[in-house]
């Protein structure tokens, strides 16, 4: 596939359907995910940035994708779903390789009560996928006090602007 727009259309079909496998017959071998989340966690290779696929659209709901917009080998779409009921509005920018094959994935979420509720949701179940089901209850058990805050002060800020 050398066309990096086919490789963003199936990326948005698959994302829609929540199908992995589609998501990974677009992505380079060597392909980065960077996380919503923190900038300090990356996944690397397709069959781990598959996996963690799986994950994100076993928690995401009623996804439905933007039209992308193009400057050279990078594109941008943005999508909207909803985490535990919770609205989310996400934008993906993409950059494909020589080859039209998705190298790199950078996701931006708002607003903050769908940050917060997708943080106590699929961080949990990565961390049991990637490294048990301790470790996974653990990270919930930190995870679930910090959506709760930042669901709260989101709430309560407005109020105080």
């Amino acid at each position: 596939m050398e066309n990096p727009t086919a490789a963003v259309e199936v990326l948005r079909q698959a994302g829609e359907r929540g199908d992995a496998d589609a998501v990974g017959a677009v992505l380079a071998d060597d392909v980065v995910f960077h996380s919503p989340l923190t900038d300090r966690l990356t996944f690397q290779g397709r069959d781990e940035v598959v996996a963690l696929h799986r994950d994100i659209f076993a928690v995401l709901e009623d996804l439905h994708t933007g039209e992308p917009l193009t400057r050279g080998d990078t594109q941008a779409f943005s999508f909207r779903a909803q985490v535990r009921g919770v609205e989310l509005e996400a934008m993906n920018l993409v950059r494909c390789d020589e080859h039209g094959k998705i190298a790199e994935l950078t996701v931006f979420i708002r607003p903050l009560p769908a940050l917060a509720t997708l943080f106590a949701t699929l961080p949990p179940r990565v961390s049991t996928r990637r490294r048990g089901p301790l470790i996974g209850t653990l990270v919930a058990c930190v995870g679930a006090p910090l959506a709760l805050a930042f669901r709260t002060a989101d709430r309560l800020a407005p109020k105080f602007l």
